[in-house]
């Protein structure tokens, strides 16, 4: 973080996926030290495309901007919109922004994907270079990346210590939840902030969030509703609540795909509709403080959003993973497979395995997929077949409502066995075996595999011939044993 500054005429929060009002770092001390404060947000959809960010998943962010602005509006925050084609073209842009609006500070929380750290890192020199102040907050993190050290001040590698640390580190610290922004006052003397600016290029900042956007399908027909999911911080709120009055049952049940057990709050923790410390603040207190140990659902739950944590600081701590590199340079000799009809057949939900199919199904549907059956998925295309695991990366990332590009890369590279505290290389999910533990009756393929509803419970995980449906495409069995042996030749 850089150095903080004092009281301040006019501020400008820069929002990205930070989309909420409350427990917002930037946008809660911007209020605190400006006497005036605007925002603005930068949409980048080539950048965004470049990085395989999905319609789903823009859309979902536009939405929650929608109400974003709405609700800042009622604080006398006006927030501004642009579109741009690059990252690269951020800095210049904010610049003029920052100069034409008189600008005294720019506040943002800081995001940690290599390109976007190149990017905030530009946007800090071109605005110092004029006098205009930046800071930067630790807000998408429980503790800012570079807090969890071992001994010899080294990186975590592994979950488990990495957990305890940080448990050690947050144990001592109350986990505050900061409130929205003050009602900033409107009076002669204050700034105008015009409806729109014309920049350099013919660009347009405006105070209208357009309905389209260039590379983009955009989906406006319904308001506050993207693929079924309800949008912003108002929905997010809501969703919690109501995982709190189930989530004691979470660890007995998280892994039933057919259960609605899950918090399904990952797509407003990715748009920062809620905050990760909301999350935690809402588990302790019906844990009575305990990170671990106390209802075994909370603790459990506690330990997944650490694991998002993890993820988060491995993605800073090493930039490889931002560039498409395995965390364990020895697999980049894996002879990997590149059929691609054989990988549009998993993608689609054809592969002749019901829970893979069914799985593959919902993603599409919905935009989102049951965390139990997205390792399932990834171990069938990585190991059974052998394709390459950053195909299955990219795809999730262009279909996933709530694609977060540290999670996402840490899962794919934890099944693959490509990454750090990654599942031992022999380890293989056998499709089959995960159907029949964690969806007994067939409740979940019947709703996504139809062809096979009138199965009994026993023959739809491994079905016969049935007309219309695929035969299975890969030897599963052959499969893992061809992995095992690839792998077992880097050692």
């Amino acid at each position: 973080m850089s150095r903080q500054f004092p009281f301040l005429e006019r501020g400008l929060v820069w929002f990205r996926t930070d989309l909420r009002m409350h427990d917002n770092s930037a946008l809660y001390h911007a209020s605190t030290r400006c006497k005036w404060l605007a925002a603005v947000f930068i949409a980048c959809p080539k950048t965004w495309k470049s990085h395989h960010e999905g319609d789903t998943l823009v859309n979902f962010r536009l939405a929650c901007l929608r109400e974003l602005q709405a609700q800042l509006q009622n604080r006398n925050i006006p927030l501004y919109y642009l579109e741009i084609p690059k990252f690269s073209q951020v800095p210049k842009v904010l610049r003029q922004i920052s100069q034409r609006l008189k600008i005294d500070a720019l506040f943002a929380n800081a995001e940690y994907p290599l390109n976007e750290q190149c990017r905030d890192k530009a946007v800090q020199d071109a605005l110092n270079e004029e006098g205009t102040k930046v800071e930067y907050y630790s807000d998408r993190t429980l503790l800012p990346p570079g807090a969890v050290r071992t001994g010899s001040d080294e990186p975590y590698k592994v979950f488990t210590p990495f957990k305890r640390a940080l448990i050690q580190v947050c144990a001592g610290i109350e986990v505050k939840i900061l409130p929205a922004p003050r009602k900033m006052l409107q009076s002669d003397g204050g700034p105008h902030w015009p409806k729109w600016l014309k920049l350099e290029g013919g660009r347009k900042l405006t105070q209208k969030i357009p309905s389209q956007l260039t590379h983009y399908s955009m989906d406006t027909a319904e308001t506050g509703v993207v693929k079924g999911w309800r949008t912003g911080e108002s929905a997010a709120q809501k969703r919690l609540k109501a995982f709190s009055e189930r989530v004691s049952e979470y660890q007995t049940e998280r892994d039933f795909p057919a259960l609605d057990s899950t918090s399904r709050l990952s797509p407003y923790l990715n748009s920062g509709a809620i905050s990760i410390r909301q999350c935690i603040h809402m588990a302790l207190s019906l844990n009575d403080g305990c990170w671990q140990g106390g209802n075994e659902g909370i603790a459990c739950w506690i330990s997944e959003l650490i694991w998002r944590e993890f993820y988060t600081h491995l993605m800073v701590d090493f930039p490889r993973l931002s560039k498409g590199k395995p965390f364990k340079e020895e697999t980049e000799q894996i002879p990997w497979s590149y059929d691609k009809d054989q990988f549009d057949r998993w993608s689609i939900g054809e592969t002749g395995v019901p829970i893979v199919d069914a799985a593959m199904r919902q993603l599409n549907e919905t935009a989102w997929m049951h965390n139990r059956l997205r390792m399932i998925v990834a171990s069938f295309l990585s190991k059974n077949m052998l394709i390459d695991w950053r195909w299955g990366e990219c795809y999730f990332m262009q279909q996933l409502i709530d694609a977060d590009f540290a999670s996402n890369n840490g899962g794919w590279q934890w099944t693959a066995s490509t990454g750090t505290d990654a599942a031992p290389y022999f380890r293989v999910f056998n499709p089959y075996s995960q159907s029949k533990r964690f969806d007994p009756n067939g409740n979940f393929i019947r709703k996504y595999v139809p062809e096979l509803a009138s199965l009994n419970d026993k023959d739809i995980h491994d079905p016969p011939p049935v007309q219309g449906y695929p035969q299975v495409i890969c030897d599963v069995a052959a499969g893992r044993k061809r992995a095992i042996e690839v792998f077992a030749k880097l050692k």
